[in-house]
C-alpha cells in the first residue's frame, strides 16, 4: 500500500489503534516519514456504543498515549471505531482540542465477497472533492486478503488523477 501511494505521490491519513502500533512500531514510524498523517483509533478498537463511558475514553486515551509512546507525539485527530462516536469521547476529544473524523465514503471492504472493482466502486459513487475515504489496510480480529483494498486502491488512485483531483491527507485538506 505504502509503495502504491508513493508511485502516485499520494498521502493518506492513517487512523492507527494503539495495540497495532505497539506490535507494529516501525511500519507506523514509515508512515510518518513517507509524509502520511497519523489519526488514533483508540487502543482495542472497542465499540463505544457497546460499552460505559469510561471505558470508552479510556480505549481512546489508552489507543492515543501508545501511538505517542512510538512515535512521540500526539495526533491530533481522532475516528471511533464503526464510526460511534459517543458524548463522552467527544467531549474528551474537545477538550484536548482533536479534530473527530467521519468519513464520507466507504468500500465495504471488510465484506467477504469483496473485490478490487467493488471496493472501487462504492467509492466512485461519492467521490467528489474533499471526500473522505474510508478503507481498511487490515483487520486484527479476522486476516483478510489485502488485494481487494490495494487493487481498488490503484484503481481510485487512476480515477482521482484523471478527474485533476489529488489524494491528500487530512492533515493536508484540513
Amino acid at each position: 500500500m505504502l509503495d502504491l501511494l508513493a508511485r502516485h505521490g499520494a498521502n493518506a491519513t492513517f487512523f492507527l489503534t494503539g495495540s497495532e502500533v505497539e506490535r507494529f512500531p516501525e511500519l507506523a514510524r514509515r508512515l510518518v516519514a513517507e509524509g502520511h498523517a497519523i489519526g488514533s483509533h483508540t487502543a482495542a478498537h472497542l465499540d463505544h456504543e457497546a460499552v460505559g463511558s469510561e471505558v470508552a475514553v479510556a480505549d481512546m486515551l489508552a489507543g492515543v498515549g501508545a501511538i505517542a509512546r512510538v512515535l512521540g507525539f500526539e495526533p491530533a485527530l481522532y475516528r471511533a471505531p464503526y464510526g460511534h462516536f459517543v458524548p463522552a469521547t467527544l467531549a474528551e476529544a474537545d477538550r484536548r482540542g482533536w479534530t473527530c473524523v467521519h468519513w464520507s465514503t466507504l468500500g465495504y471492504d471488510w465484506m467477504e465477497e469483496a473485490t478490487p472493482r467493488s471496493v472501487a466502486d462504492h467509492v466512485l459513487e461519492a467521490l467528489e472533492p474533499g471526500a473522505i475515504v474510508l478503507l481498511h489496510d487490515s483487520r486484527r480480529a479476522k486476516p483478510k486478503d489485502p488485494e481487494p483494498v490495494i487493487g481498488a486502491t490503484a484503481i481510485l488512485l487512476q480515477e482521482i488523477e484523471g478527474r485533476g483531483l489529488r489524494a491528500v491527507s487530512l492533515a493536508a485538506m484540513l
